[in-house]
Formats: C-alpha cells, sequence, structure tokens
C-alpha cells in the first residue's frame, strides 16, 4: 500500500522506460484510485477482489472515458503530458486513452473462475492475472495438501484452472497472466500460453540474492 506522493514519485521516475507500470488499486469499486493512478502516467490498473462481470463492467468503465466508460477529465496530469503539451496533446490523449489503457483483472476466486468467459467478455478487458494461491485456497485446496503450498500450486485441480484460463482468454482476445514462484515454472506457464508471468517479488529477489551472496561467502 502507498500513498498519492508515492505513487506519484514512483511513477515519475519510471516514466522514461518502457516498462509498463501496472497498479494495483482497492477493487472494482476503486473509483479514486483507479483515476489516480492512471492520472499520474501509469499504463494500466490491475484490479483484485473481480467475482462476476458486474464486477468487470464496472472496473473497465472507471479505467475509460465516455461514451465508453466514465472516468472524467482531469488536466494538467503526466498522462496527458506523455503526449505533449497544451490542448491539442490532450486532445490527442483523450482521443487514444481507450485503446492504450491496461485493464487487468485478477482470477483470484472460485467465483471468478466460475464466471470467467462471461468476465472476460467485458468490452475493455485486457489482462486477466490468475492469483493461484487464492484461487486454491478458495477451493480448500490449502486444506488438501495439508498446506504444502507448493504442492497445491502443482494439483491436478490447479493445473485445470491454469490451463481453463489461457483458453478463456485466447477465445476472448484477451492476454493471460499469472504468478509462480521461481524461474523454472516461470518457464513452464510462459510455455503454456500466459503472456505476463510475475515469478517473484522485489522483497523475494532481494532476500534470494542476499541469501545466495551469504552462502557463497560462506564456502570461501
Amino acid at each position: 500500500m502507498v500513498g498519492y506522493e508515492t505513487l506519484n514519485a514512483m511513477l515519475g521516475c519510471t516514466s522514461a522506460y518502457p516498462a509498463k507500470r501496472i497498479v494495483r488499486v482497492g477493487g472494482p469499486n476503486d473509483r479514486y484510485g483507479i483515476q489516480q493512478a492512471l492520472d499520474l502516467g501509469a499504463d494500466g490498473v490491475m484490479v483484485p477482489l473481480v467475482n462476476s462481470k458486474e464486477d468487470a463492467q464496472q472496473a473497465v468503465s472507471y479505467c475509460l472515458f465516455p461514451p465508453d466508460g466514465q472516468r472524467s477529465v482531469a488536466y494538467p496530469v503526466r498522462a496527458v503530458y506523455r503526449k505533449g503539451v497544451g490542448v491539442p496533446a490532450l486532445a490527442q490523449y483523450l482521443r487514444e486513452a481507450n485503446r492504450e489503457v491496461g485493464v487487468w483483472l485478477q482470477v483470484e476466486t472460485r467465483a471468478c473462475f466460475e464466471a470467467l468467459d462471461e468476465v472476460l467478455s467485458v468490452p475493455g478487458v485486457t489482462c486477466a492475472f490468475l492469483g493461484p494461491s487464492d484461487m486454491g485456497f478458495s477451493y480448500g485446496l490449502h486444506t488438501k495438501t495439508n498446506y504444502d503450498l507448493p504442492a497445491m500450486l502443482t494439483s491436478p485441480e490447479l493445473d485445470n484452472v491454469y490451463s481453463t484460463v489461457v483458453e478463456a482468454c485466447n477465445k476472448h482476445g484477451v492476454a493471460p497472466g499469472v504468478f509462480c514462484l521461481g524461474e523454472a515454472r516461470a518457464a513452464q506457464l510462459a510455455a503454456q500460453g500466459y503472456k505476463y508471468v510475475a515469478y517473484n517479488t522485489d522483497l523475494g529477489v532481494i532476500m534470494n540474492y542476499s541469501a545466495s551472496t551469504l552462502a557463497k561467502l560462506r564456502r570461501t
């Protein structure tokens, strides 16, 4: 969780780089958070707690300007400056924003998975990002595997979820994304058809590097 000033600084210092900046917001009803992230220059938002087609429609509507949605116009903001300055830049931004914004919906509950075809049928959704840990918990697989999370994440039940998400995304022209643990697993999921694969966190990278370095130093 970061505040407005921190988010502003993070998006500002990364604006010159080609990587997509996707900001996780509070949920499909977080209109202020969605507007704030996009106005500050995020390329898109990741929306958790999506359980139905109605949730997806609400999230998309807050990301798009009328007539496709209900996002309000703000100026001057960093998002517009990427097109230039002044009224011409604002006009260009408003013409192109709805086509360019990323609307990433998290698929992390049983309700969302069972309504996935309807959720992904909503125009404007650009990515369905699977959260396998929460999905496994939603189906009670954590207790079935006696809290062996690696076993849960590679269980037959979740294997079906992984493949179904890719199939549904391909059907609706939506990019599939997923979180996993480790480079090897990331390569497997990328080969399965996932376009966006997150295989660690910032803290995880630091901890893994520190542990690896410490182990090397102890062997010297």
